[in-house]
This record gives C-alpha cells, sequence and structure tokens, in this order.
C-alpha cells in the first residue's frame, strides 16, 4: 500500500487556534497529501500559555478533525492535551480510522525548554490511518529509544517526532534520527518548528528517513511542506533485509536483568 505523507514545516499563529487550524484545513482542501505532520505545539504555538486558550483549542481539534473525515486525509499536530485538571504536550493524530494521542513522557526539565505545569504522559500510543499505524513522540522523547522501539514492534510503520528544537540542538538531532529509523526499520519523520519562537531560534530541518536511516525528504530552513511516498511493500522488504525487530529478544526483562 502507497500514502502521501507531508512533513510541514510551518509557523503557527502564537496563541490563537483558529488561525493555525485554518492553515491545517486549507492544506487538507488542497489534497496536499494523505498524512500531514506538524510541529510540537502548532496548534497554539510553541511557548503560548495554554490556559487562557482551551476552549479554543478543543474547538479547533474538533474543527480539523471533521476535515479529516470529510477529505479522508489524517493529521497529526503538536496541541496541549486537557484531561480534569491536568494539562498535556501531546500530539493528536486525527484520522477517519479514528482520533487518537500520545501525550510526552519524557518532559524537559532543563533551562529555556522547562516544561513545568505539564504533566508527565503515561505511556506509548499510535494513531492509524487506512490500517497503517504511526508511532508518535514528542521532542526530548526521541533520545529515549524504547518509545518508539515499542511502537515499531506492535507494527507502526511510520514514526513521528515533532518538535520545538532550538538550533543548538540541532546536531544531536541530526545523530539521533537516522540511529532511530534504522535501529526500528521503520519510516520516521521529524517535524520541528522553524524561525523565531518563544525567544529561541528554531532550526527547522524537518525531514522523512527511510527504514535504512536515509534521509529522502528535507524541509531545511525554510517554511515548506515536503511529500514523499510511503510504501508498506518496500517496508517489508527492508524488514526482510533488516532483521532488526523479528530478532528481538522479548523472552529478555532488559530492565531488571
Amino acid at each position: 500500500m502507497r500514502i502521501r505523507l507531508g512533513v510541514c514545516q510551518l509557523m503557527p499563529v502564537p496563541g490563537d487556534p483558529e488561525k493555525n487550524a485554518d492553515t491545517v484545513c486549507g492544506l487538507l482542501d488542497r489534497d496536499v497529501a494523505d498524512v500531514l505532520v506538524f510541529p510540537e505545539s502548532f496548534l497554539t504555538g510553541y511557548g503560548s500559555d495554554p490556559a487562557g486558550i482551551k476552549e479554543e483549542t478543543e474547538s479547533a481539534v474538533r474543527r480539523i478533525s471533521e476535515k479529516c473525515r470529510e477529505t479522508d486525509k489524517a493529521v497529526s499536530i503538536g496541541s496541549p492535551r486537557w484531561s480534569g485538571d491536568s494539562v498535556y504536550n501531546s500530539m493528536i493524530f486525527l484520522s477517519p480510522d479514528g482520533d487518537s494521542h500520545y501525550d510526552k513522557a519524557h518532559l524537559a526539565k532543563f533551562g529555556v525548554y522547562s516544561e513545568d505545569g505539564f504533566e508527565e504522559g503515561k505511556g506509548p500510543r499510535m494513531g492509524s490511518y487506512h490500517g497503517i499505524l504511526f508511532g508518535m513522540c514528542v521532542c526530548y522523547d526521541i533520545f529515549f529509544p524504547e518509545i518508539l522501539h515499542g511502537c515499531s514492534l506492535r507494527g507502526a510503520s511510520v514514526n513521528i517526532c515533532n518538535a520545538a528544537s532550538a538550533e543548538q540542538s540541532k546536531p544531536f538531532l541530526d545523530t539521533v534520527l537516522p540511529a532511530r529509523a534504522l535501529e526500528n526499520v521503520t519510516y520516521t519523520v521529524y517535524s520541528n518548528n522553524v524561525g523565531p519562537l518563544n525567544g529561541l531560534q528554531m532550526h527547522g530541518c524537518s525531514r522523512i528517513l527511510d527504514p535504512f536511516g536515509r534521509t529522502i525528504a528535507d524541509c531545511g530552513k525554510a517554511e515548506t511542506t515536503a511529500v514523499v511516498n510511503i510504501d508498506t511493500d518496500y517496508l517489508a522488504e527492508c524488514r526482510k533485509t533488516r532483521r532488526h525487530l523479528a530478532d528481538f529478544r522479548s523472552d529478555i526483562d532488559w530492565l531488571n536483568g
């Protein structure tokens, strides 16, 4: 099966979920790709205080969800998510297969990236589009390999990392992203913010990597959308060549020895 996957490296309007939903819905109407992937916190703008825009944000999520069903497309987008008195830094996956979400498990607790006020997520989640499974993680999570490895072992064909990563972090992402793709033998999408946000200069460089860790699309530092074909038949052939998932020793308790 083939689908068109688009990584959308665009600047959000800070604090305005409806304007950002306009951008998403416009791309869905233009049939840019079957699945569109947006950066961390794109719906509200990275660094915007979510406290006063809960209703607007939830309304924007519903609107995009309805548009996905109308157009038979899917969207992965960063957004705060509320549950009771808790707010999470989440990736929302909206699809005609059904909506899902992943709450960031590893919150940054250092410097300008500090995520005080958000609750930690409780575990991995996947999204689905036409039966194709998508693993999910958010920014700092990418440095903890068990998240996407677990998703790949459970059948993910594509793993997504959305991010708000500044210039100083670029060398580390350049190193870790090919490793994540190759170790999981899974298509990997990195959707990063670009330009100035919340006092930081985001490095952009959103990209899509093939199951062997090779970059097949790169947005550089411009506002743009890059689209590639994802081919599950090709993925199956890659996994015959590199048997990392099939050879995983699930009989060993790796945490406790």
